[in-house]
């Protein structure tokens, strides 16, 4: 059992800890980053999603979708499972390949990506979020040291890839939030509660 000492609903320190086990751990930081993702997008316009800084940079629509593949693809992968984007034709939704995940896409592939509605992208986003939490239940403290491909990924054990994602995710919510701040500039912050942050009803 880890001690730590957090505000309810993953806000900064308090004077009195709280039990949580590795599990509670993560939730709390996938809880944040995709919090914090959800206010990024708040009221955006699809011009502004769209919007590249320069012709080899990504947009919104693009880091999001590759958020959600991402997350589908490592918890699935770890269960040696289908992901959810393909088993609930989510691909058919969105209007995006079935087999893609914006993993090694060219400049051309970002700039041209079907257009989607954002609702549609979160929807998917909560389905897998969704099988993400029922996973995170089964686990125990000895599977973080399993390794359920050896073959393709040795060494890539369950620890890893549960560390590997929060940064991964967080990495992108940044970019999101800083495109969102090229146009629109300092509004608000996309993490800890503030009683200044907008948040979708």
């Amino acid at each position: 059992m880890v001690r730590m000492a957090l505000k309810p609903n993953g806000g900064g320190p308090t004077d009195k800890g709280e039990d949580m086990d590795f599990k509670e751990i993560v939730k709390r930081g996938l809880d944040e980053y995709l919090d914090g993702l959800r206010k990024a997008l708040y009221g955006l316009t699809a011009a502004e999603r769209r919007f590249q800084p320069n012709a080899n940079a990504n947009h919104i629509d693009f880091v999001v979708w590759h958020m959600a593949r991402n997350e589908d693809q490592e918890i699935h992968d770890a269960q040696r499972t289908i992901e959810v984007w393909q088993c609930n034709a989510w691909y058919q939704k969105l209007g995006l390949p079935a087999g893609d995940d914006g993993f090694g896409y060219t400049v051309e592939q970002v700039a041209n990506l079907p257009r989607f509605n954002m609702a549609d992208c979160m929807a998917y986003y909560e389905a897998v979020r969704r099988a993400t939490l029922r996973y995170l239940d089964g686990l125990t403290p000895e599977d973080l040291e399993r390794c359920p491909d050896p073959e393709r990924h040795p060494g890539y054990t369950i620890g890893r890839m549960l560390i590997h994602l929060i940064v991964e995710e967080s990495q992108h919510l940044g970019q999101v939030a800083y495109l969102r701040g090229m146009q629109r500039g300092l509004e608000y912050t996309t993490s800890w509660p503030s009683a200044r942050t907008p948040f979708p009803a």
